[in-house]
C-alpha cells in the first residue's frame, strides 16, 4: 500500500514533473519520502525561505512552459507563498503549490492558533491563486492532483494550491494512479482559434492600416509564438514592441524589433513608433501600467485589435475595435493563413534603423567609466560578455529597468523580470529556477543592494547545489526608486531611503560562493570575465552611483536630479 506522499509523487511523475522546490516540514515528510524513493526521476531542491522556493518555481515555469512545483509546511511556511503566488497569478505563470496542514480532526483548536502553527492558510492564499483545494480523503489525492494541473494550464494559466492535512497525507491507501492528459503538463494546454468573423474583421483592419504596430506581452512567450510574430510582422511591415515579459519573443537585432515599451527601462524608439501607429495589434498583452505609461497609450484615435487567450482581458482597460479570443500562436497563425496583403518592410526597417542608431548612441553616452561605477556601465559589460545562450534574471525596481534597457536579446538569450507584482527579492531565487530549467546556460542575476537583502540565504543554496549562477549586485547603499521618488515628488525631503553599506562579497564567501568587491571602473570587465569563466556561483559586489535611473519620469526631472546630487555630495 502507498502512503499519501507516494500517491502525490506518482501523479507528479505522470505530469512529467522532474523537480520540486521547497522547505521540509514535519507535516510534509510524506512528500520527501516519496521523492527520495523515486530518485533520480524526480528531485527536491531545498531552500532557505518558502517565498524563494515559489519564486524559483515561477522562473522555472517561464522558461520550460511546464508547471513549476513548490512545497511548504503548515502555517508560517504556507503563508510565505503569498508573494510568489501573487507574482505568478498576475503574470499568468502555471504553478502548483503543495502545502501541508495539521491533522484534519483538529477542529476545535483551529481558531487563533490554538494548535501549533495553525492559520487559515487557504483563505490567505486564495486571492492570489487560480484554484485551491483541500484533501478530504487520502484516496482522492490522484484526482485532486490531476485537477490541479488542469486548472493551472487551461485558459489563462496561473498558480493553484492543494492543502494536505497531515493525517491524510501519511495514511496508507490502495488508490490507483490515474491516467492524465499530457496536455495538462505544460502551457498552453489548449490552443483555441479565433472565430471566422473576428479573423476577417482583423485582416480588413490590418490591410487598411498605414502604420500598423504589434505589441506583444508575456502571453506570447508562454505560447511559444515567436516564429509567428516574426512572419506576420515581416508580411505587414509591422514593427514589434514588447513588454518586459514579452522580451525575447524576437531577437532585438531584427530590423522590425522596437525593444521594450514602457516607462521603466523602455526604448524611446518603441514609444515613438507606437505613438505614431494608426492600428495596434496587441497580443498576449494586458495593457498594464508600465507599457501604457499609466494608461496614456494607446491614444483614443488609435484602433486596437486585441488577441488574448482570456476573453476577460479583452476590453478590460481600453475599448477595442476587434477582440480575438485565441491562443497567441494559433491566432497569429490564423492571421497569416488568411493571407493579409503583403508589404515591403525595407522602408520601415530603414527608418527604424536610423532611430535605433540614435537610441543606441544615447545609451552608449551613459556607459562612461566613472566612480562610483554607473549601472549603465555594468550593463554594457554584461551585454558584451554574456554568451549566446545566457539568461539574465533581474530583480524588481531599477534592476529590471537597467536589464530591459541594455541587455540585447540575440541568439538564444533570454531575460526574466518579475512584473506580476514586481516585488523585491525575486532575482536570486528566480535564477535558481532558471538554472534548473537551463542547466548548460550561465545565469546572470542583476539586483540592487536593497533587493539582494531579501533573499541572501539562497546564496547558500547556490553553493549547496553547485549552480553556475553569477550574481551582480548594484550596490549604491540606497533604496533607489524610493529615493528618486522623494527627490521628484517630495522636494528632496529624504527619509528611510539610505541603507548601511554592506559588503555582499564577504557574505557570499561566508555562504560558500566566490565573492569579489568591485569599486574601480577599470576592474569591472576583468572581474566579470573571470566570474563567467569560473565554475560555480560567483557574486560581484559593484559599488554604483545612486545618481542614475532608468525611470522616464525621474530622468526628465532636472529638479529631482539636483536633489539627488545634493544629497549624494
Amino acid at each position: 500500500m502507498r502512503h499519501g506522499g507516494d500517491l502525490l509523487v506518482e501523479m507528479l511523475l505522470k505530469h512529467e514533473v522532474e523537480v520540486v522546490f521547497g522547505i521540509a516540514g514535519g507535516q510534509t515528510l510524506p512528500l520527501y519520502d516519496a521523492i527520495r524513493s523515486r530518485a533520480p526521476r524526480i528531485r527536491h531542491i531545498p531552500f532557505r525561505d518558502e517565498r524563494n522556493a515559489g519564486y524559483a518555481a515561477d522562473a522555472y515555469a517561464r522558461l520550460t512552459r511546464k508547471v513549476g512545483v513548490c512545497d511548504a509546511t503548515v502555517g508560517p511556511g504556507a503563508i510565505k507563498f503569498v508573494s510568489a503566488l501573487g507574482e505568478a497569478f498576475n503574470a499568468s505563470v502555471p504553478m502548483l503549490a503543495i502545502v501541508s496542514d495539521m491533522p484534519s480532526e483538529w477542529l476545535a483548536v483551529r481558531y487563533r492558533g490554538g494548535g501549533n502553527q495553525l492559520v487559515d492558510q487557504r483563505s490567505i492564499l486564495a486571492p492570489v491563486s487560480k484554484w485551491t483545494c483541500r484533501l478530504q480523503k487520502t484516496e482522492l489525492i490522484p484526482e485532486m492532483v490531476r485537477r490541479a494541473f488542469q486548472m493551472a494550464t487551461t485558459g489563462r494559466p496561473g498558480p493553484v494550491v492543494i492543502e494536505l492535512p497531515e493525517d491524510l497525507f501519511k495514511a496508507r491507501s490502495q488508490a490507483s494512479i490515474l491516467e492524465v492528459d499530457p496536455d495538462f503538463g505544460r502551457v498552453p494546454a489548449h490552443r483555441p482559434a479565433p472565430s471566422a468573423e473576428t479573423l476577417l474583421n482583423a485582416i480588413s483592419l490590418l490591410n487598411g492600416a498605414k502604420r500598423p504596430v504589434m505589441i506583444v506581452g508575456g502571453g506570447v512567450n508562454l505560447s511559444g509564438a515567436g516564429e509567428e510574430v516574426i512572419k506576420l510582422a515581416e508580411r505587414l511591415a509591422m514593427p514589434v514592441a514588447t513588454t518586459h515579459s514579452g522580451k525575447g519573443v524576437l531577437q532585438e537585432t531584427h530590423p522590425l524589433a522596437l525593444g521594450v515599451l514602457g516607462a521603466l527601462g523602455g526604448s524611446s524608439v518603441a514609444k515613438k513608433i507606437v505613438e505614431e501607429a494608426d492600428v495596434i495589434l496587441a497580443v498576449g498583452y494586458k495593457f498594464g501600467q508600465n507599457p501604457t505609461f499609466q494608461w496614456q497609450l494607446p491614444k483614443t484615435s488609435q484602433r486596437i485589435i486585441h488577441l488574448d487567450i482570456d476573453g476577460a482581458e479583452i476590453g478590460k482597460v481600453f475599448p477595442v475595435d476587434i477582440g480575438m479570443v485565441a491562443d497567441a500562436r494559433t491566432g497569429l497563425k490564423a492571421l497569416l493563413e488568411a493571407e493579409p496583403s503583403p508589404r515591403n518592410f525595407e522602408p520601415v526597417a530603414q527608418k527604424l534603423s536610423e532611430l535605433k542608431a540614435d537610441w543606441q548612441q544615447e545609451l552608449e553616452k551613459q556607459t562612461v567609466d566613472a566612480k562610483p561605477i554607473k549601472p549603465q556601465h555594468v550593463m554594457s559589460v554584461i551585454n558584451e560578455l554574456a554568451g549566446p545562450g545566457d539568461i539574465l534574471v533581474c530583480d524588481a525596481s531599477f534592476a529590471s529597468g537597467w536589464g530591459s534597457m541594455y541587455y540585447e536579446i540575440r541568439d538564444q538569450r533570454r531575460a526574466l523580470f518579475p512584473r506580476g507584482l514586481a516585488g523585491l527579492g525575486w532575482g536570486l531565487p528566480g535564477a535558481i529556477g532558471a538554472q534548473v530549467a537551463r542547466p548548460t546556460s550561465n545565469i546572470i542575476v542583476l539586483a540592487g543592494d536593497g533587493g539582494m537583502t531579501f533573499s541572501l540565504g539562497e546564496l547558500a543554496t547556490l553553493a549547496q547545489q553547485g549552480m553556475n549562477v553569477k550574481v551582480m549586485v548594484l550596490n549604491n547603499s540606497a533604496m533607489g526608486w524610493i529615493k528618486w521618488d522623494q527627490a521628484v515628488t517630495w522636494d528632496g525631503e529624504f527619509i528611510s531611503t539610505d541603507l548601511t553599506e554592506v559588503d555582499f562579497s564577504l557574505i557570499a564567501e561566508g555562504m560558500g560562493c566566490t565573492g569579489k568587491r568591485v569599486t574601480e571602473p577599470g576592474e569591472l570587465r576583468g572581474a566579470l570575465e573571470q566570474a563567467m569563466k569560473k565554475e560555480g556561483p560567483v557574486l560581484l559586489d559593484v559599488r554604483t552611483s545612486v545618481e542614475d535611473t532608468p525611470v522616464k519620469k525621474f530622468i526628465e526631472s532636472d529638479e529631482g536630479r539636483k536633489h539627488i546630487q545634493k544629497d549624494a555630495s
